[in-house]
Formats: structure tokens, C-alpha cells, sequence
């Protein structure tokens, strides 16, 4: 399966910076970009580490698949 070739962590969080939760998206231990709710759950936005690296595209969007579902399920 393609999503194995990386390693997807997705991490729950608050921060100081957010109203509301966000989720941590991290490749390979990485932290790459997270997902914010602050516009409400049906205006999620994405926000890029500065220090992002190329990522595979179908990887790219079963993590953001994923982190979506984690971050509405909490």
C-alpha cells in the first residue's frame, strides 16, 4: 500500500495560538503541517511547516484525510 512507504503521525492538540484544537500532521517523524478549525469544522485550513520538504501527493492526502477525521472526531 502506497501510505506505507512513510510513516504518518497525527497528533491532537491544543495550543496557545488556537481557540480550538488542531491536528499535527508529522512524515517520518517530521512535523509537516498541521489543520486548523478556527473559521469553524466546515472551514478547515492548512497551515505548512516553513521547514516542509517535498511529499508524495497520494500520501499528502490520506494524511490530510486522516487528520481531518481525528481532529472532528475529538
Amino acid at each position: 500500500m502506497m501510505t506505507d512507504k512513510y510513516q504518518l503521525k497525527i497528533v491532537v492538540a491544543s495550543d496557545v495560538d488556537y481557540e480550538n484544537l488542531i491536528a499535527e500532521i508529522y512524515c517520518d517523524g517530521e512535523f509537516i503541517a498541521l489543520l486548523q478549525q478556527e473559521d469553524g469544522e466546515g472551514n478547515i485550513k492548512v497551515e505548512f511547516s516553513s521547514n516542509a520538504r517535498a511529499i508524495d501527493f497520494d500520501w499528502f492526502q490520506y494524511a490530510l484525510s486522516e487528520a481531518r477525521k481525528t481532529l472532528l472526531n475529538k
